[in-house]
């Protein structure tokens, strides 16, 4: 018998074997290609998570090779009836400063790191229970904070850009003025860090970043973002219609930063206002690696601290008693 035509050869046993040969004659090892069951791009035995998208090869839970098209083991999270789809979000303009802001719904969710990927201040995954609220679509950018404080302090210069290199005080300073200009009628403050993280994950699903299991899709980070800021609501959205919640920019959150916070407080609209030197951060930056852009990566810096990464979102407070201008997106 003649040898085959072909310059594919076995990777166990280096025989020559045919294109169309599912295992080696020799050796008897598979010769089916091993691909990405999200991008098809080919991968290696071994590998954990595909270099092109950043997607899972094998389940966490049972170690199997995960089918193409699954970016969760149908064997370990069997699919589910969809839901029947619900109407958009409403959105709140805020008149003074035109800040859009999404309304979420109350719910309960496993809040903290789902995935396994993290560190232990992510740890341990709790069910937390959130009210309703309403939470800025997009961070706040500088032409808006430049509505209400003409100093620029942002490193990257433009209308569209977040605004960065803010401490917390002159955070609570742009609160402060955005509270005065609404009169009372709305009120204005950061996110708990609870509600950063239900927000983040389109409402409490199991997503890795903010509105997919691929960093690229969603945000700006040090292997997209060309070494700067990216104008808000250029990548895509999360399931509630929100921009930018991984990447681009870091964002103030209202807790102090404990270690230890997922062990120590309560399960309804947790918020840590212990009085400690640092403060919560999250998100994650156009200058960080895609594993400090997922929802769950908690960070924390002092209040004086500022960088060109380091922005913020507001949360707005509005009475059932009102009735503000909304629309559905």
């Amino acid at each position: 018998m003649e040898r085959p035509s072909s310059n594919r050869i076995c990777p166990a046993c280096g025989e020559q074997v045919q294109e169309n040969w599912k295992f080696c004659p020799a050796c008897e090892t598979s010769l089916k290609q091993l691909v990405c069951p999200q991008c098809a791009n080919p991968v290696k035995e071994n590998w954990k998570r595909c270099p092109e998208c950043e997607a899972r090869l094998f389940c966490n839970s049972c170690g199997r090779r995960m089918a193409p098209g699954y970016s969760t083991c149908p064997d370990c999270q069997p699919a589910r009836p969809e839901p029947a789809k619900s109407k958009s979000p409403e959105v709140f303009v805020e008149p003074v400063t035109g800040m859009e802001f999404v309304q979420v719904p109350a719910g309960t969710f496993m809040m903290g790191d789902t995935f396994g990927e993290g560190i232990d201040n992510e740890k341990p995954v709790h069910e937390v229970h959130l009210d309703s609220f309403y939470i800025g679509k997009y961070p706040v950018t500088q032409g808006q904070w430049k509505t209400l404080i003409s100093e620029n302090p942002s490193h990257f210069k433009g209308e569209m850009l977040p605004v960065e290199q803010v401490t917390r005080k002159d955070v609570m300073l742009f609160i402060d003025r955005l509270n005065e200009s609404n009169k009372g009628q709305y009120t204005f403050l950061l996110p708990s860090e609870a509600q950063w993280e239900y927000a983040a994950r389109s409402g409490g699903k199991e997503e890795m970043y903010s509105g997919s299991n691929v960093a690229d899709l969603v945000a700006w980070y040090d292997e997209n973002s060309d070494g700067m800021t990216h104008p808000v609501g250029t990548k895509a959205p999360n399931g509630l219609g929100i921009y930018d919640m991984s990447g681009n920019v870091w964002e103030w959150c209202l807790d102090t930063f404990r270690s230890d916070a997922y062990r120590r407080l309560q399960k309804k609209n947790p918020l840590c206002m212990d009085g400690g030197p640092d403060w919560v951060i999250r998100g994650g930056s156009w200058n960080i690696d895609a594993w400090s852009v997922r929802c769950a990566r908690r960070f924390s810096f002092p209040g004086d601290y500022y960088a060109p990464g380091l922005g913020f979102r507001l949360v707005a407070i509005i009475s059932t008693h009102q009735q503000p201008s909304t629309r559905n997106q």
